[in-house]
């Protein structure tokens, strides 16, 4: 099975990290490549970064496509580009923000997002998008931009844990979330120490999403069962 994440942002500086994150997923029959697009901007953080970007995203999926890869994972909660370029393959195509929030689903009833600063509106369409406004529970933003998780140092690191472990405290007491996700995909390898410490805060087991390795698990799925997305949503239309 050969997988590509696309990222898109026109930036190499999160390969090694996004790479180290789902490394654990790599195996003799799974391959894991990425690639992030060449041109627009270096972080996806507005609507307007998104449409900028979705061109060069589109461009990569039909290319990784004709070169045999069996899915897509774009790397971006936002999903850039993910919603026309399943118009342009027949291979599933999926972005970030479901496979975390249904999974999370699965696991509990309520979910809060801990994400970035600027971006709850943004976020919050989604919800009303996918019809799961019930299950969410709160969206609380750190004070933090995508470009601050770019490979933080550990002084950095130890502090965005305590910032997501203070969030999601107020997530859990405040406004009754079961589940934990993120909204960035920037946040790697906070996922297991988070859900850890707030499961002994609490005393009670508390799932944390991990962006990329959950959406990489969802798309082998996906491509163990051949399942793509619906042509009657998204009719194929080549370019």
């Amino acid at each position: 099975m050969k997988l590509k994440i696309v990222i898109p942002v026109n930036t190499s500086q999160f390969n090694e990290q996004i790479s180290n994150s789902v490394d654990k997923l790599r195996s003799d029959i799974v391959t894991i490549d990425l690639e992030p697009i060449e041109s627009g901007t270096p972080f996806i953080q507005s609507r307007a970064d998104l449409t900028v970007n979705a061109p060069f995203v589109l461009e990569k999926i039909v290319q990784a496509e004709k070169d045999g890869y069996d899915g897509i994972f774009v790397t971006d909660m936002d999903m850039c580009g993910v919603e026309a370029a399943r118009e342009l393959v027949k291979i599933p195509v999926i972005g970030g923000f479901r496979p975390s929030f249904f999974t999370a689903m699965a696991l509990g009833q309520s979910v809060s997002i801990l994400t970035v600063s600027d971006v709850v509106k943004l976020q919050n369409e989604h919800i009303r998008a996918f019809g799961v406004t019930e299950n969410l529970a709160s969206i609380l933003p750190l004070e933090k931009s995508v470009e601050e998780l770019k490979s933080p140092s550990p002084e950095a690191t130890a502090k965005i844990f305590e910032e997501l472990f203070e969030l999601g405290c107020v997530a859990i007491e405040r406004d009754g979330a079961d589940c934990i996700m993120f909204g960035c995909t920037g946040f790697t390898d906070f996922a297991a120490s988070l859900s850890a410490r707030l499961s002994a805060r609490f005393d009670q087991y508390i799932p944390v999403m991990d962006p990329n390795c959950v959406a990489i698990t969802f798309l082998i799925g996906l491509v163990n069962n051949s399942l793509s997305h619906s042509g009657i949503t998204y009719p194929y239309k080549p370019m």
